[in-house]
């Protein structure tokens, strides 16, 4: 890093939901057509890390991991519930924005936050333009022509119409005018989107740009895949799109990413208007990625890669590295002591991970999703999911090193797994990027397979468990329940 690095940056973090990184143009493309430039140029202006997974696949648990630098086991946060009014937070730890506004910068979030009721990290909060209810589907459903799997009953694609205000782009407006009115102060701002998160309704001016016949629809090449990644599809009901349904979905999914990409393209913009740009960090990143019909699998959860892998950017032209690939090991809650390093300030001492330019990546890293407790759900919003034995969903953890993915059931009904529900999964991901092969049954693998599964239960085991069996109204989450739509 250069001198310029001693004094004291803006941040501004660019934060989405369920984004999965092949569907930006630098992460090398996936599916079909991608519309990324202003991502994209934002990659070649700094480092982009194409191995980054989430430390949890669903949103509450990962941008909790996020803000306090800590995995669920360390902050008691395993699932969506952790946003509930009746949620019991079992500890409160610092977050990185508190640490920030200690150290004099000025914190705001503008969008999307889905935390636990007990952290307000930030100096200044605005919500508006996230909710998942703001789209018409209460009054004019016909108009978005929505695509609403049987499982999960929020739209995986759709679209809404250019005669009308699009509500996410309040959250865009809103950040432009936080920075029209800021001072010599130093900034960190995160503009956090819900895109693109179902409902999946991408404005008719991107929808057409992407044609549903570009798309696989159904036609993936199948993998093997855990009892529990089979079950996940099968609740979630993407099977049951019918071949052109999931076409359309994968290219509305695209055309919302596009959407995302301008807004990328505006804040970038005002950041060099107003000559901020060399005096700024940017980040872009998400809280975890997203299935399009895999194995018939939709929205997160799993560990598969379209769902753990996370695309992350890091730019500060001048000082970082530019037009840069790194293909190390991270994990979301590397953005802590990342930003602290950067910015020069002392992180936490609980803060867990490793500042992405100074430290040596490590061994391996370690995710889980789930409480694991009586009654629990694959989908809470949607409270539908049991296991196959007729048990709460289980929780499930993942940990990856250099080479090797496994992932396996770690707790049910508030205990351990019974013996033969572990639903071990093991791939060889540098050989088998896809992660479609399952060696886990594999005798030639069967020293890597009890050391990886050795190292989860370990470290699994030292689990925070808040006083919580989750209790289903409607009333618990409403704003990130499935959206109504009129006529169902």
């Amino acid at each position: 890093m250069s001198s310029r690095s001693l004094a004291r940056p803006n941040v501004l973090w660019i934060f989405a939901d369920e984004l999965r990184a092949d569907a930006l143009g630098c992460h090398g493309g996936g599916l079909g057509p991608v519309i990324t430039p202003n991502i994209d140029r934002l990659a070649a202006s700094g480092t982009y890390f194409r191995n980054h997974f989430c430390n949890s696949t669903v949103c509450v648990p990962s941008r909790t991991s996020i803000l306090t630098a800590t995995h669920p086991q360390e902050n008691g946060v395993h699932s969506n519930e952790g946003a509930w009014a009746s949620f019991p937070l079992p500890v409160r730890l610092d977050t990185f924005p508190e640490v920030f506004a200690r150290h004099g910068w000025r914190t705001a979030t503008i969008g999307k936050s889905h935390v636990p009721k007990g952290y307000a990290p930030w100096q200044e909060e605005n919500h508006e333009g996230a909710s998942m209810h703001v789209f018409g589907l209460d009054r004019d459903p016909a108009s978005r022509a929505p695509i609403v799997p049987d499982g999960i009953p929020s739209p995986v694609g759709g679209v809404f119409p250019d005669r009308e205000f699009f509500p996410p782009e309040a959250v865009t407006i809103n950040a432009l005018d936080w920075l029209d009115r800021i001072d010599d102060t130093p900034f960190l701002l995160r503009v956090s989107y819900l895109q693109p998160h179902t409902p999946v309704l991408p404005p008719a001016r991107f929808r057409q740009l992407f044609r549903p016949d570009d798309f696989p629809g159904h036609d993936i090449p199948p993998a093997q895949q855990s009892a529990f990644d089979d079950a996940f599809a099968e609740m979630v009901g993407g099977r049951r799109l019918t071949h052109a349904q999931m076409q359309r979905a994968q290219a509305d999914y695209h055309a919302l990413v596009a959407w995302l990409d301008a807004q990328v393209g505006l804040l970038l913009a005002k950041l060099e208007v107003a000559g901020l740009r060399e005096q700024t960090i940017v980040v872009f990143d998400s809280d975890h990625g997203a299935s399009l019909g895999e194995n018939g699998l939709l929205s997160k959860i799993v560990f598969a890669p379209q769902s753990h892998r996370v695309p992350r950017i890091v730019s500060w032209p001048g000082t970082l590295p530019k037009d840069a690939v790194r293909e190390d090991l991270a994990q979301s809650l590397d953005l802590a002591r990342t930003l602290c390093h950067l910015a020069g300030v002392a992180p936490s001492d609980g803060f867990r991970g490793r500042a992405l330019f100074a430290d040596p990546p490590p061994e391996a890293i370690y995710a889980s999703v789930g409480n694991g407790t009586p009654g629990a759900r694959a989908s809470v919003a949607a409270n539908k999911g049991i296991w196959r034995t007729r048990a709460g969903w289980p929780r499930r953890g993942c940990v990856r090193t250099d080479r090797w993915r496994l992932d396996m059931n770690l707790r049910m009904d508030g205990g351990p797994v019974p013996p033969g529900e572990e639903d071990v999964f093991l791939t060889d991901w540098r050989a088998d990027p896809s992660e479609r092969r399952n060696l886990a049954s594999d005798p030639d693998h069967e020293a890597t397979r009890t050391a990886l599964a050795t190292s989860l239960s370990r470290f699994a085991a030292k689990s925070i468990e808040p006083d919580f069996v989750p209790r289903y109204s409607p009333e618990e989450s409403p704003e990130f329940a499935p959206p109504r739509i009129a006529g169902t």
